[in-house]
């Protein structure tokens, strides 16, 4: 199974955002609940946290300028 990480509208004239920095590399594991990306938008910075557990897949790279809803990244499930 396969989660997209998006970026989520934090605010109602907020458009899009810069990635800033990924706490995982592409290929490694990791867990629901952790810190995955930091992003900055409007001059606030935000850390959004991996929605699942599993292997990531980085779409966007730091220094990137993304839209609202754009895939960040997939997280790739384990499978049974």
């Amino acid at each position: 199974m396969e989660t997209e990480v998006r970026l989520p509208q934090f605010g109602m004239g907020m458009s899009e955002a810069e990635v800033m920095q990924w706490y995982a590399a592409d290929g490694d594991r990791v867990e629901e609940g952790t810190d995955l990306v930091e992003v900055e938008a409007e001059k606030a910075r935000e850390v959004l946290a991996a929605p699942a557990s599993g292997t990531l897949r980085i779409a966007a790279q730091p220094g990137d300028v993304v839209e609202v809803r754009t895939v960040l990244g997939v997280i790739v499930g384990d499978t049974p």
